[in-house]
């Protein structure tokens, strides 16, 4: 495994999919301390990526929303969204380890971007920034 190093946003939850994807192998930190639990989205985005991580997060909009796709822009932020809301941990560490070299590269390819996961595949997603 490379050394790819992996943000999950509170929204992903703090143990079935860290742990799965420690299980796997993946270098994963979560948001969950307290700061991080208050922590606006294009704050954390801009610490993890200034940290060298690559985050995941549930938020398919963040590329869409200007705060945080600037914050991903100005940070050569890399994200990797999920592109439904609704999936357990369970499918969405499915989706992970299924696209894990993917997804692997993606995180040592320079930012700024945001690519959406799902069952059919990565997309790339448009930045609504400069």
């Amino acid at each position: 495994m490379n050394q790819a190093r992996f943000l999950l946003d509170r929204s992903l939850g703090q143990l079935i999919l860290p742990s799965r994807l420690r299980d796997a192998g993946w270098d994963v930190r979560t948001l969950a301390d307290q700061r991080a639990q208050q922590m606006q989205d294009e704050e954390w985005i801009g610490e993890g990526a200034k940290a060298g991580y690559m985050m995941l997060a549930k938020d398919h909009r963040l590329a869409a929303r200007p705060l945080e796709a600037y914050a991903i822009y100005a940070h050569d932020a890399k994200v990797v969204v999920f592109a439904r809301g609704d999936l357990t941990a369970g499918k969405m560490g499915d989706l992970c380890i299924q696209y894990e070299q993917k997804i692997h590269g993606l995180a040592l390819a320079p930012g700024p971007f945001v690519f959406s996961i799902s069952a059919h595949g990565i997309a790339r997603k448009r930045l609504n920034a400069p």
